[in-house]
This record gives C-alpha cells, structure tokens and sequence, in this order.
C-alpha cells in the first residue's frame, strides 16, 4: 500500500503488476517443463560449460572444486564440457616480517593440484542460481531466470509509471523497453547475462525512482525508496555485478557524480564503501576458495573436446593440454600506441551504434529511441545528462579497451558486453513520453529482435542466422570484430583460400555463397552474396612480416546455365553484366581502404567487403535429367547463378615486428 495525500493506491491493482506476475508464471511453466540439453541442440554456448558444471558442483557438492566426479556429471545431460574454463588453486602462506612489506602473501602450488582444479569464471551467477539447480537440476536455470525477467519487467513498469503518471504509457513503454529489445534471448543461456542486466535495472531503480516519484514518495511509508537507503541497496547491487564483470563498476559514476553535485558527501562517500567493502570481500572469498583475488588470472586455461580435459583419463591433464592463457591486466599497450587506433575507433563508434551483429540501434532499439526522445525534450535533469554521460563512456571504454572484441566474444547476439548498460537508458526516458513512443518501439525493435525473442533456443544456438534475412541486411558487418562474429564460428565460412599471390582470405557471413571450390565458389540464383575478404599478412623473415593491402579486385564471372544479370560491388565500385548461359567475363573494380584488424598481438591485416548478386538461377539436377535415374550418381541440386572467381591486387601497407607467442600454430588468425 502506498499512500498519495487522501487516496490510497494498491500496487497490487496495477496491471503492470499483474502482467510481470504473468509472465512469471508463464516463463515458470516453460522453465520447468522444457527439456534445456535438448533444446539446446545437446550443447553448450559460449562460457555455458563453466557456469553449468560450477552451479551443479555448488548444488550437489557443496563445493567450488573441479573434479573427477563433476566431469562425469556433465555426460549425465550433454556430451562434455565444451569450452570449460578451469585454473589451479594456489595454497597460500601469509608472512610476516620486521621489513617492508610487513605483510607478504606467498602463494605455492596446491597440494592436491593432480585430483583438484577451480573455475576460471566468478562464482556469484551459478552461486545465487544453484538452489534452483538443486531444486530443479538445469531447469533450475531457466527457473531462476524467469524470477529475475519478471522482477525486471515490475521494476521498468513502476518506473515509467511513476515519471509519466500514466499505465496506457507505462505498460506498453516497459514491455517494448525489455520485450523488444536482445535482453530476453538471454532467458535461455546458462550465462549470467540476464542476472548482471537484473543487477544493474533493480541498482538504477532504486537510485533513480525517487527522483520521479517525489509526489509519491513524501507522504509514503516506503522510506527505503526515498532516502539514500535506496543508493546504498544500489550500490550492494552495483558490487554483485562489478564482482561478475569488473567494468560493471561504472554503474555507479553517475550515482557518485549525483550526491558530489549536491553536495551530499556522506552519502556519496558511504556508497563509495559499500560498493567497495562488498566487491572486496568477494574477491577475498575467491583468494580463500582458490588461492587468487583474481578469478581470470594464474594458470588459467579452456578444454574443449579437441584437446582433451583434465581428469578424463590418465594421459589428458592440465599440464599437456594447451598453454596457460591467464588474464592478468588489460594489455592496453596494443590498443593505445598502435598506428591505426584512430581509423578503428572511427569505424567502432560508426559499428558500436549501428552494427549488424552487435549495435546499439538493432538489439537496443527502445533504449536509442529514448535516447531521441530525450535530447528533443524541454526537461532534461541533471541525473539524466549523468546518466548519458556514462552510457557515452562505456562506449568510448568498449572500443578502446577490447577494439577487436567489444562484442564479448564467441560470436554472441548482441553486444554482451554492453547488455547490462542497456539499463542507463531507462532513465532517459522523458515523462512527456506517450503511447506513440511505445507503438514505434515495438514496430521498429520487433523487425530487428523479434525473429530471435520468439525462438530463443534456435537462436542461441545459431547466432548469426537471424542476421541473414530482413533489415538487419542494411546495417553494416562489424569488421573489427570479424573473429569474434558468427561466421568465425564455423570453419566452413571463415578464412578460406581464394586468388591471389599470396592468396586472399574470404568470410562468408550469409548462406547466399556456397562453400569455395578450389579458388571458385557459387552465388546462389536470385541471391545476395556479401563476402569479407582479409589481406594477407606476408613473412618476411625472422620476426617481420609485411601486411599486404587490397588495391584493387579482378573478378571473373562465370554464369550458370540462364540467361542472367551479375552485378558485383566492393562498396567504391560497382559493375553489372548481362551475360548468357555459360560465359564468362572479367572485370576490375576500385575498393575502399580496409579496415585495420590487429588482434591482440598479431600483425595488422586489411579487411574488404564486396558482394555478388544474380537475377536468375538453375538446379543442375533438373536441367540435366538422366533416362535412367538408378544408374545416374547424384545430381547437383544446388540453386546455382554464378560462379566467381576473386584475384586481388596488392601493395605493401605496413611492415610489422611480431614475435609468435608459444604454442600458437603457423599462420595468423
């Protein structure tokens, strides 16, 4: 009960209210009743292996050890932990001295390392998410997941309500502000996307509803929401998350940056505490668990079912599979000094907004259209311009920090990085906001999220497919990120041989281009091929290498077996061809300067795009029948239009130094 001068409201009447609880009983009945390794496709996505095997050993084990018995577990309902992320605990001594440092934290290899390993991941996810596990086995997952979206769902709503005073408004707006946006896909990974994204919207409530909800809240019996209680819940919040992923941390600027302009030292100074007392203890709990502050440090390495995990058999175990890949810092060295920093972040801004795979504008429509809505308003607070401020250096933070990753990695949906800043938006939300604004929300998110909200599971397991059809068609591919897109995914589509001396590297990010034969490969009839081309890095002896850039691409056109209308373009240059069955024609076209890609420490390449699109099309096996089909071999019963034929002109861009770290194999990926 909530009371507002002589009315009293019950929030229990208030339909978002009683939409977010049915929806929860919606999502529970899915939760329990699906079969999750089967939907799945019998696999694990991304980090899922880590945080399924963690919130399993936590709800049957009671422990956070990796062992023997956890390893056999997995078989119960998937076949092995793909990508499970595992380190050696450390067994540590602290010492202390009469010198400086009085206090020394010693750390020695763990006694029981051959029968024992620990999980490279935080534990806070899968240990807030294991008594559902224990209740529920993996179900527990989806369980806990259907609390956390209904639960955002009640806290967008009550928001909205309260800055525009209007449930025609509030509801829609806050059902188009999760509903349409990538937030729910993440309902069917076992990966603490959508608990980090809970984190942050029930944090930024609770900082930002007093500012919207004055009226409500003078007269009201719920102090917690109108005094700085509310910024201290906030900031516990804002610690769960920035103990999951560090950069979560900046959650909080504009929370301090509010208190230190109104002068309100103590509270900013308290919040200060607590986010930082409670993180550290976190962390402290991961030193006592594993012997490391750091969960992503020390001998940290990924097993997956090409090399072998540890605790199989007597001849796999850490020691001989891979090499250690801790992370012990940001290693910005690269990121910051290197020569094309600028022309990156130019073309990360421009993909970050707008990109195919990863952008704000496809997967974070509600939130961008706020954004609108809020630099066209008359009212703007200050909390608001703190608000933005920060979602604008999350970004600057993204591109510059992970240039070539800022997506998360894996190929995801979305940018999973970013998804828990989607929260910031809700406060640009202007109370002048109306039903219209919902209506546009939803039309226009909906053509970009609704073919992967509808099929969750289809889509996680195929994460770039929805990328293939529809608008997102018109939106630039993120080349800075290409390995970490879908189509880097799968070997058949990506860095495969075509002309050129030295050859040419191709992506294939649709099904519009068949797999290359040889140096040729086939457009599919009244198709859209778009391919990425990735220069050459040339050695040059000892550590130099000589990064080769595109001047300009030969392509040789063969037509099928119609009359047929060929037109290729690299985006500077476009040529169309009329030609008939079974010609061929050559022809030369100008490119734009490539992207720059340098992952972490290899040499710069130039990535190009271009595209090949027919008109018509034929199936070999029709129009060639055979009178005797028993004794014919299989036909081709490919949709064929033409078939192309890439040779790339070079020059010698930059010359590199680059010494090979040790255990990566020939060529550069």
């Amino acid at each position: 009960m909530v009371e507002s001068g002589e009315e009293v409201v019950d929030l229990t009447a208030k339909p978002g209210v009683f939409a977010s609880a049915l929806l929860g009983l919606l999502l529970l009945a899915f939760a329990v009743s699906v079969d999750v390794p089967k939907a799945s496709g019998g696999g694990f996505k991304g980090d899922e292996a880590t945080y399924y095997v963690l919130a399993h050993s936590l709800a049957r084990d009671f422990d956070f050890q990796f062992e023997r018995k956890d390893l056999i577990r997995v078989w119960e309902e998937f076949p092995g932990p793909q990508g499970i992320f595992l380190k050696r605990g450390k067994s540590v001594d602290v010492r202390v001295g009469a010198e400086f440092p009085f206090v020394q934290w010693v750390k020695n290899e763990d006694p029981q390392r051959e029968t024992r390993l620990y999980f490279s991941k935080s534990y806070i996810y899968p240990l807030v998410a294991a008594p559902f596990v224990f209740l529920f086995g993996t179900n527990g997952f989806l369980v806990f997941h259907a609390f956390l979206l209904a639960f955002d769902l009640l806290v967008v709503y009550l928001f909205i309500l309260a800055l525009t005073k209007s449930n025609w408004v509030a509801l829609p707006l806050a059902i188009a502000f999760l509903g349409v946006s990538v937030v729910p896909v993440y309902f069917v990974w076992l990966v603490p996307e959508l608990f980090n994204v809970s984190l942050a919207l029930s944090a930024i409530f609770f900082w930002a509803y007093k500012e919207v909800a004055v009226d409500r809240l003078a007269t009201s019996q719920s102090r917690i929401l109108a005094g700085p209680s509310s910024d201290y819940i906030a900031a516990v919040l804002i610690a769960l998350a920035t103990f999951s992923k560090p950069p979560h941390l900046l959650l909080l600027v504009p929370m301090m940056a509010l208190a230190a302009l109104r002068f309100q030292w103590k509270r900013a100074m308290t919040m200060t505490v607590i986010c930082a007392s409670v993180t550290a203890a976190l962390f402290a709990a991961n030193a006592a668990i594993t012997g490391e502050f750091n969960y992503q440090g020390g001998d940290r390495k990924t097993f997956y079912h090409h090399t072998g995990f540890p605790f199989a058999n007597t001849w796999e175990t850490f020691d001989n599979i891979d090499r250690v890949r801790g992370r012990e810092d940001l290693l910005l060295g690269d990121v910051l000094v290197n020569t094309h920093s600028g022309t990156v972040l130019r073309h990360n801004l421009w993909y970050f907004l707008v990109g195919r795979n990863a952008g704000l504008l496809p997967y974070f429509f509600p939130g961008v259209l706020a954004l609108v809505l809020f630099l066209f308003s008359k009212q703007k607070q200050v909390w608001q311009w703190l608000a933005l401020a920060t979602i604008v250096c999350v970004i600057f933070m993204h591109v510059f920090v992970w240039p070539f990753t800022w997506n998360g990695g894996g190929g995801p949906i979305g940018s999973r990085y970013f998804l828990p800043f989607y929260a910031l938006f809700l406060v640009l939300i202007p109370a002048t906001a109306g039903v219209s604004a919902a209506v546009l929300a939803f039309l226009v998110g909906a053509l970009f999220t609704a073919q992967i909200v509808l099929n969750p599971f289809y889509s996680a397991t195929r994460t770039g497919e929805h990328t293939k059809s529809g608008p997102l068609r018109i939106l630039p591919i993120e080349l800075t990120l290409i390995n970490d897109l879908p189509v880097a995914q799968n070997p058949d589509r990506r860095m495969r041989p075509l002309g050129g001396a030295p050859q040419v590297f191709a992506f294939f990010p649709d099904d519009n281009a068949y797999n290359p034969e040889g140096e040729w490969f086939w457009v599919k009839g009244r198709s859209k091929a778009e391919i990425v081309l990735r220069a050459p890095v040339a050695h040059a002896g000892g550590e130099k290498y000589i990064s080769k850039a595109i001047t300009r691409l030969h392509v040789d056109v063969r037509n099928g077996g119609m009359p047929n209308r060929v037109t290729v373009s690299t985006g500077r240059d476009s040529q169309t061809l009329d030609m008939t069955p079974g010609e061929l024609k050559t022809i030369s076209l100008e490119v734009r300067s490539g992207v720059p890609f340098r992952r972490e420490v290899q040499p710069t390449s130039y990535l190009y795009t271009m595209s090949v699109e027919t008109t018509a099309g034929f199936v070999p096996f029709l129009d060639n029948p055979c009178p005797q089909r028993d004794k014919c071999p299989p036909g081709d019963s490919r949709f064929l239009g033409a078939m192309i034929h890439v040779i790339p002109e070079y020059t010698d861009a930059d010359i590199s130094t680059w010494r090979k770290p040790p255990g990566i194999g020939p060529g550069i990926e």
